[in-house]
């Protein structure tokens, strides 16, 4: 019985307070006012009356000042100086009139052999009613006309050919070609202005009409004064069937797929100057190989005299002479021979003195007009290069000989067959050098 009532004890202890939680509210319960304080009124939002806002002082602001309407920049005058040749090269008569038109009527060569005009608004006459602006930047430009002798070609000839340079050659050269042909319009043609057998510029062209105008944007920029050849070609056997069908009724062997060609040239400058740029260039390219063999002789007779021997070329007394013109050769006297040779001065020699001569020469900015001869221009850098590994072999010969160890500096070349057999084939492609220079620029 105690055992129950125990139970029915622990039961409603538990019990209790959860329904208490859940049934009494544990709100506080509300205070009552002071009998003797004063509640205030709630707020209640009242709208204002309508009352007309100050006046407010607008300041008055002057008038805007009118900004300049944007204008174009001036354009840059364009000045033209206009020469005029053969095909043979030789200026036209004064009074020749050009495939130009200006705002005062036809141009024409003058009486010195060329004419300066303004090229604003300048046109090129391709036929009667046909005219195309000569469309040039501002600037300097010489523009070299070609008249092109008749030719019994059949399917297309030039009759002009002008090449236009910037003064400045800061823009790129323009070549204009006019010309009449009798082939449908949009045959390909290949356009090539060749010096040599060699093309310095090339490109398709299409035709579009019995007249020829074709303008074009060169890539090189280096012009030498001279003749140049020019040629136009079509290939038959890249032509598509209908074209060459056509072509075949105006010129036969297109059946055989041969190449057809016209030849004519063109003129860069005027005679006399392309005669002055070519003495030029050989006197640069002489210079350039007395250097060569001087340094070269001068270097054979100091490790002679390091050796206690006599050079042989100094047997030669055209050798001898150009050896002793150097102004370096000084230096063999104070070198010295054998035991007394002065190797500070020897590295001095080959370590400073020649690299400062040599480098003036090797650089490619110093070649004068390099696209003329460019065989001799690239073999100059390996002239100098090969002169170069040689002096280094002729040092560690010498140094070999005199009992010393091989200089750190002279570490230059892969002696396959030792020190002393390269530097003998070291040599023999120096002459090889030489003689291949003199034969591009004195043919």
């Amino acid at each position: 019985m105690r055992q129950g009532i125990d139970r029915w004890l622990w039961l409603a202890i538990l019990v209790i307070p959860i329904a208490a939680w859940l049934f009494i509210d544990s709100r506080p319960a509300p205070t009552v006012p002071d009998p003797g304080a004063t509640v205030p009124a709630p707020a209640v939002d009242i709208p204002p009356p309508d009352v007309a806002p100050p006046p407010q002082r607008v300041e008055e602001k002057p008038d805007p000042v009118p900004l300049p309407e944007p204008r174009d920049p001036p354009d840059e005058p364009l000045k033209l100086r206009i020469r005029a040749l053969t095909a043979a090269g030789v200026l036209l008569a004064a009074g020749t009139e050009l495939p130009l038109v200006s705002a005062s009527g036809r141009v024409s060569t003058g009486e010195a052999g060329f004419i300066e005009i303004d090229g604003r608004g300048l046109q090129w006459v391709v036929e009667t009613d046909r005219r195309v602006p000569l469309d040039l930047p501002g600037g300097q430009w010489v523009i070299d006309f070609t008249f092109q002798e008749p030719s019994s070609a059949v399917l297309a000839q030039l009759e002009w050919v002008a090449l236009a340079r910037d003064e400045a050659e800061a823009l790129p050269a323009r070549l204009f070609l006019s010309g009449q042909t009798v082939v449908p319009p949009g045959l390909r043609m290949l356009v090539k202005v060749m010096f040599r057998d060699r093309i310095l510029e090339g490109g398709i062209e299409l035709t579009d009409g019995n007249k020829l105008w074709w303008s074009r944007t060169l890539v090189s920029d280096s012009w030498f004064a001279g003749r140049l050849d020019l040629m136009l070609e079509w290939d038959s056997s890249q032509a598509a069937e209908p074209m060459r069908q056509q072509i075949e009724k105006l010129w036969p062997p297109a059946a055989r797929e041969e190449v057809w060609s016209w030849h004519g040239s063109m003129s860069v400058d005027d005679p006399d100057e392309a005669q002055r740029q070519q003495r030029e260039i050989a006197s640069w390219y002489l210079q350039a190989l007395e250097e060569v063999e001087a340094s070269r002789d001068l270097l054979l007779v100091a490790g002679a005299n390091a050796r206690g021997k006599r050079a042989s070329l100094l047997r030669d007394p055209q050798r001898t002479d150009q050896l002793y013109e150097h102004p370096l050769a000084p230096v063999l006297e104070t070198l010295g021979r054998g035991a007394r040779f002065d190797f500070k001065r020897w590295r001095i020699l080959i370590d400073e003195d020649f690299p400062r001569r040599w480098k003036k020469w090797a650089a490619e900015s110093r070649i004068p007009w390099p696209h003329r001869h460019p065989g001799a221009a690239r073999n100059i850098a390996l002239l100098f290069g090969s002169l170069n590994k040689y002096s280094r072999l002729e040092s560690t010969v010498l140094y070999e000989t005199l009992g010393k160890p091989r200089h750190l500096n002279d570490f230059v070349a892969n002696f396959d067959w030792g020190p002393a057999t390269e530097r003998k084939q070291t040599l023999s492609k120096l002459r090889n050098y030489i003689d291949s220079i003199r034969t591009s620029i004195w043919p």
